[in-house]
């Protein structure tokens, strides 16, 4: 049975080679995400070659995903890089990143915080530290609660607060220049509040596809126009964790995808879903329900960050992730999770024809649905469905044979233009049979537009018997 959650590996130091980039490709890895927060752009772009050249050799599609940074709420810098908090410490905050002298903390964006008063909480460390707002009379006064090691630039929150962040910076656009130049197929936008911070980032992205990622409460709040706007949403589950209660998140978790899902749009769960193999050769037993539970959520793609980053087993928790997920999509369930659902944003008329599709594969037992996409998305409304069957997706767009990488239970195929639907279909069945996937004579599935290279919507159904020289395997269409 081939896995149909979709794995998304983030590059760094530790697979910083041809080699080890192979290594994850070989082990299962369908994205590479390249984190803008840290490397160089020269870094990046040698990473994105590597991958181009691992998804060759082993002739699998891989994705590559460009995280910018966005406007994070981080300390500034300390003369010894880290300064050690006690509890009952008390300190003076400024706004900044500046270097802080003794007794001071820099945030940048404090200036932002709206009622911003005494007895207010301030997260940092992912919460691992927290301050207590203690007066605000002379300057911003603050007792640690919870004290430990901060270290330059790490990151801040403000649970309750709304802060006015920017929708995008500056080190975001250059970021995005570089990007788009380097050939990135999908970007994801890190702290967005709304469906307006995605347009800004979308503006910028040369149509590359933008997946907002749920990191404040303000976003949480927005989700539906957020989804309405963005082609996925990341359930960025680090930053999230500290705005959020933290034993709310796993009902937060399941309502995002559940809404992204019904949105018709990709969803990815995200951090710390395997953070004992950063140093472990096994994952704890509470990492594989963890990754399971998303996988039986709905998820599309499930993602390593440190792992494999700076982990010490990167290819290793590639492997645990895709053994985790094959065992989870044994459930009978998973495949009714979208049996009801009509895809709430997604055009009617193509939704209907998805549904429509993947309900013969599943009332007739075909095991093959092949579908033809110009820009990827029929092939992501029919993952929304959740069929048993394999969806084999053919284009002829390069780009877009990359991004489906990322979108659940999709096997993208590149194939040639032609000029009828019914040449079209008869080149995918042969091409389906000269890679073994179907036997000649066996039925597929097949959903088209027609006519075929004109941008037409999804409009047709058809069951094909491969290897009969006919559309339909008949003289009619059928």
């Amino acid at each position: 049975m081939r896995r149909k959650t979709k794995i998304i590996a983030t590059l760094g130091p530790a697979v910083a080679n041809a080699d080890a980039i192979s290594r994850l490709v070989e082990a299962g890895m369908d994205v590479a995400r390249l984190n803008f927060s840290h490397g160089t752009h020269e870094d990046h772009e040698q990473n994105l070659r590597w991958v181009g050249e691992a998804s060759e050799k082993h002739g699998r599609s891989v994705a590559v995903l460009q995280d910018i940074q966005g406007p994070k709420i981080r300390v500034g810098t300390f003369p010894d890089s880290a300064i050690t908090l006690s509890a009952g410490d008390e300190v003076s905050l400024l706004s900044g990143e500046d270097e802080a002298a003794r007794g001071e903390i820099f945030i940048k964006y404090l200036d932002r915080v709206a009622n911003l008063g005494p007895g207010d909480v301030i997260q940092l460390l992912d919460g691992r530290i927290s301050l207590e707002i203690a007066s605000m009379e002379t300057g911003i006064r603050a007792t640690v609660i919870q004290g430990g090691q901060l270290s330059d630039r790490q990151g801040a929150a403000f649970p309750g607060l709304e802060v006015d962040l920017p929708a995008i910076t500056d080190k975001d656009r250059d970021d995005l220049r570089a990007g788009a130049e380097m050939g990135v197929d999908l970007v994801a936008a890190s702290f967005v509040g709304n469906a307006g911070d995605v347009r800004s980032v979308r503006e910028l992205t040369d149509d590359i596809p933008v997946i907002a990622k749920l990191e404040r409460t303000v976003a949480y709040r927005a989700l539906d126009e957020i989804v309405r706007e963005a082609d996925g949403v990341m359930v960025a589950r680090g930053d999230l964790g500290v705005e959020l209660s933290w034993a709310a998140l796993p009902r937060v978790q399941k309502d995002i995808i559940a809404r992204t899902n019904a949105g018709g749009k990709i969803s990815i769960t995200a951090t710390e879903m395997l953070e004992s193999m950063k140093g472990s050769f096994r994952p704890t037993r509470a990492e594989v329900t963890d990754v399971a539970n998303a996988v039986f959520d709905g998820t599309d793609a499930v993602m390593l960050s440190a792992e494999t980053a700076i982990g010490k087993y990167p290819v290793r928790s590639v492997e645990v992730m895709n053994v985790i997920c094959r065992e989870a999509e044994k459930s009978p369930e998973l495949h009714l999770i979208a049996e009801d659902t009509f895809i709430a944003h997604a055009a009617r008329f193509p939704s209907a024809i998805a549904k429509a599709a993947v309900e013969v594969t599943h009332n007739l037992g075909i095991t093959n649905l092949a579908c033809f996409t110009e820009t990827g998305s029929t092939a992501r409304l029919l993952s929304k469905y959740r069929p048993a069957a394999d969806i084999i997706a053919f284009t002829n767009n390069e780009p877009t044979f990359r991004r489906m990488a990322g979108y659940w239970g999709v096997r993208p195929r590149l194939i040639g233009r032609h000029e009828t639907t019914d040449d079209l279909i008869i080149a995918a069945g042969d091409a389906l049979i000269a890679e073994g996937a179907v036997e000649p004579g066996e039925h597929v599935v097949m959903v088209a537009g027609i006519p075929p290279n004109q941008g037409a919507q999804t409009n047709l159904v058809q069951i094909h018997r491969v290897g009969s020289g006919m559309a339909g395997g008949s003289a009619r269409r059928g």
